[in-house]
């Protein structure tokens, strides 16, 4: 384990009950970002739609209130827009409130408006009415313009929002509690070693006790002893101390390397000598010596040179070894054939005789 994956802390029950804590509530911390940036994007979504809306009704308010602008200057209405862009008078206010979603604090404009307008006079002469029309256009635009500037704000605020959550979402999953995670397992490895050297510990320490104990029982039970008292006594401790004998008894030196291979060399040739005194047996009664169950390098002299000048041998045939091999082996004769040319023979040999004694 890295350095740089664990905090520098010294491996101790409290710092192990502070870590476990401490991860437990980088966790419930996580699950709680979770749960907000979920919140933040559905309002954002929802307010997204809103914006969307509004900003087609912003448009239709100032192509109305363009449209009526220009119906009110081909009337001839009583209107000069060079008196309204001087005055100092003001009739339209902004007003900015703040208002909380899931937690992130977001600025809303209002529009207010105050009395009927800076010239009420304006159009008395002529074309009051479109006057009137156009003020109240140009509000609503206004208003709408508003509006969007608003929901505008809105969704770019919670749109750092839901960026700053992720980010801290993604720092506490992949970088805050793995470390912590890792510290509390190194705490609670260390921990567990130090239980191991203590059980050790004492272990060593009690046997050293019981050690010291018997020793002084030996002390006292030997302390009156004489010389031959205490010779016996050490010899019959020395014989209970030592194992007991095997059950089975075996003679160690059959299974050492030599003895081994002097009797396998020795079964090798009684099987020779027993196969050479069935050879000779059959060999006396006549018959063909007994095929052996394998085949040696004698009856079966193969040579590279030979395989090699068969031509319907390759690098790779296997059939043209076997071939070989059979070639090689004497053919074998059945049990029941051997039997009846024995027959036959004898059969011959009686007729002949017959033949022989029926002449003279």
């Amino acid at each position: 384990m890295a350095k740089r994956d664990i905090l520098p802390i010294f491996p101790s029950r409290a710092n192990s009950v502070i870590m476990k804590q401490r991860v437990l509530a980088a966790r419930r911390g996580v699950g709680l970002l979770k749960r907000k940036r979920d919140a933040i994007d559905m309002k954002l979504r929802e307010l997204r739609r809103i914006r969307f809306d509004q900003d087609m009704q912003g448009d239709e308010a100032m192509r109305n209130a363009i449209f009526s602008m220009a119906k009110a200057n081909l009337l001839g209405a009583d209107f000069k827009p060079q008196m309204v862009s001087r005055s100092h008078v003001a009739t339209v206010s902004l007003r900015r409130t703040e208002i909380k979603i899931v937690g992130v604090k977001l600025n809303t404009l209002e529009l207010e408006t105050k009395g009927v307008g800076a010239f009420p006079l304006a159009g008395l002469s002529c074309g009051g009415m479109q006057v009137s029309r156009i003020r109240d256009s140009y509000t609503k635009a206004l208003r709408a313009l508003v509006e969007f500037a608003s929901l505008e704000y809105q969704v770019r605020m919670l749109e750092a929002a839901s960026l700053q959550t992720n980010m801290r979402v993604n720092a506490l999953e992949h970088v805050v509690i793995p470390v912590l995670q890792n510290t509390y397992n190194y705490i609670c490895g260390e921990l567990e070693e130090f239980e191991r050297e203590d059980f050790y510990r004492l272990k060593r320490s009690q046997a050293k006790q019981l050690e010291a104990k018997m020793a002084f029982t030996e002390l006292i039970k030997t302390k009156n002893m004489t010389d031959e008292e205490l010779e016996t006594y050490i010899k019959r401790n020395i014989n209970q101390a030592r194992p007991p004998a095997a059950d089975t008894p075996f003679d160690q030196e059959q299974f050492e390397e030599r003895e081994v291979k002097r009797r396998v060399r020795e079964a090798r040739l009684s099987v020779k000598q027993r196969r050479e005194e069935e050879r000779k047996e059959a060999i006396a009664r006549g018959e063909p010596p007994p095929p052996t169950s394998f085949i040696t390098t004698h009856g079966a002299s193969l040579s590279f040179a030979g395989r090699q000048r068969d031509p319907r041998a390759s690098s790779g045939d296997l059939y043209s070894t076997k071939r070989m091999l059979l070639s090689s082996v004497p053919e074998r004769k059945s049990v029941i054939s051997q039997d009846t040319q024995r027959r036959s023979s004898q059969m011959s040999k009686e007729v002949a005789n017959e033949e022989s004694s029926e002449e003279s």
